[in-house]
């Protein structure tokens, strides 16, 4: 196999970004996993798909040298790295399919994406401006005192809405440091 064979195995173009190759990698390991897919040939597939998985996160560390030293470094790919892939990726199709979940490579597939951080802003600031509001507008409606909102319970949505905001701003720090390394990495 060759680089493109490797990038069209996880159905991208020559030249995907690393984020793009892991995402690529986590939807054709849950399609392909022998675990998930009852096919005959579903093991060789997949044992194909971590090969390919684990030398292009390998071949893009080499975007800063000559092809002559890429080639090189594919010739050494197939001597060593391609049969110890080829045998984790075996082990792993052997495997069940949550224990193949816990598993380094598994892990290592996981990637940022900028539409779940987009999300999390909305989920987060929904919850905080709904719970604000909804208090607030109980409260003047209310006609009696039984019809009075629960502050203890805006309280707790509020904080819910609050810890969100936190963990969305916790993956914005770690997807924006990702960008900045890929960013040093290509000058």
């Amino acid at each position: 196999m060759n680089i493109t064979d490797y990038y069209s195995l996880l159905g991208l173009k020559p030249g995907a970004t690393v984020q793009e190759i892991k995402k690529a990698y986590r939807i054709k390991a849950l399609q392909y996993h022998p675990d998930r897919n009852q096919s005959p040939d579903s093991s060789e597939k997949f044992v194909r798909i971590s090969e390919a998985y684990q030398y292009l996160l390998t071949y893009n560390n080499y975007s800063l040298v000559s092809e002559e030293e890429r080639e090189r470094a594919y010739s050494a790919w197939i001597q060593y790295r391609r049969e110890q892939a080829r045998r984790k990726a075996e082990e792993y199709a052997k495997a069940s399919y949550q224990e193949f979940k816990k598993s380094e490579l598994y892990k290592s597939s996981y990637a940022i994406d900028g539409r779940m951080l987009v999300f999390g802003f909305i989920l987060s600031s929904s919850i905080i401006i709904y719970s604000l509001y909804g208090y607030n507008y109980r409260v003047e409606h209310a006609s009696n005192p039984k019809e009075m909102p629960s502050l203890t319970f805006m309280l707790l949505t509020v904080a819910l809405g609050i810890l969100f905001l936190i963990i969305t701003l916790l993956y914005y720090l770690a997807w924006r440091a990702e960008k900045e390394r890929q960013k040093n990495d290509n000058n």
